[in-house]
């Protein structure tokens, strides 16, 4: 990226950003103990997408030599918690009044205990005007979130919501439960004011899980 400033600074505005707003944290390289593993990451540019046009992938399948284990070869990835989509979509069709809605950036918005951290460790450059690499100029970061891409990623995410869902218990969050799809939600009414109930009521519980822990 030394040959485009433009994306290298789009970058190093990702990664502050994810420090700013507690994605990741910074640490020290010899303040460890245990497994301590590297996530290599690279940019992926889209420009045809409406929204998120830039973003930075971490691979959790890179390995360093062919015969060596990448972090995913490590993980449990989980059972699917997925509900079928033709079903969702079958149920979606039936519907009167449409009813759409995602989780803004889901992963992230899943903790990562801080025992687990250190295998979710990454390098970036403390200035990146520098073209210095050298250790002076290296800082490394570990996740406090989970990140998109660890193969146990999706279980982790959907137990989560499912969790949470199950915790109140009422037709709103069983019918959000049974119509969410990873991270999106895909359902609808017949009556505007049942619409209505149904926007206020999810809304009402994402604020209150929001407002009290992660997701």
């Amino acid at each position: 990226m030394k040959g485009n400033p433009d994306l290298m600074n789009k970058y190093n505005n990702v990664i502050k950003d994810q420090l700013k707003s507690g994605v990741i944290e910074e640490v020290n390289r010899n303040g460890a103990e245990g497994i301590k593993h590297y996530l290599s990451h690279h940019a992926v540019l889209n420009p045809l997408k409406s929204t998120t046009k830039f973003r930075v992938v971490y691979d959790a399948s890179a390995k360093t030599i062919r015969e060596y284990h990448s972090l995913n070869d490590c993980l449990y990835r989980g059972p699917v918690v997925l509900h079928d989509l033709f079903g969702i979509l079958m149920r979606f069709r039936i519907h009167r009044i449409a009813l759409v809605s995602d989780i803004e950036k889901a992963f992230i918005q899943v903790g990562l205990q801080p025992h687990h951290r250190d295998v979710t460790r990454f390098l970036w450059v403390k200035d990146c005007q520098k073209s210095d690499l050298s250790s002076e100029n290296v800082q490394e970061f570990r996740f406090c979130r989970v990140p998109f891409g660890v193969v146990s990623s999706p279980f982790l995410l959907g137990a989560t919501v499912n969790h949470h869902l199950d915790s109140y218990n009422t037709d709103v969050s069983r019918r959000v439960k049974n119509d969410i799809y990873v991270d999106n939600l895909i359902t609808g009414a017949n009556r505007v004011d049942d619409a209505k109930r149904l926007y206020s009521e999810a809304k009402s519980m994402s604020d209150a899980v929001r407002s009290s822990t992660d997701i």
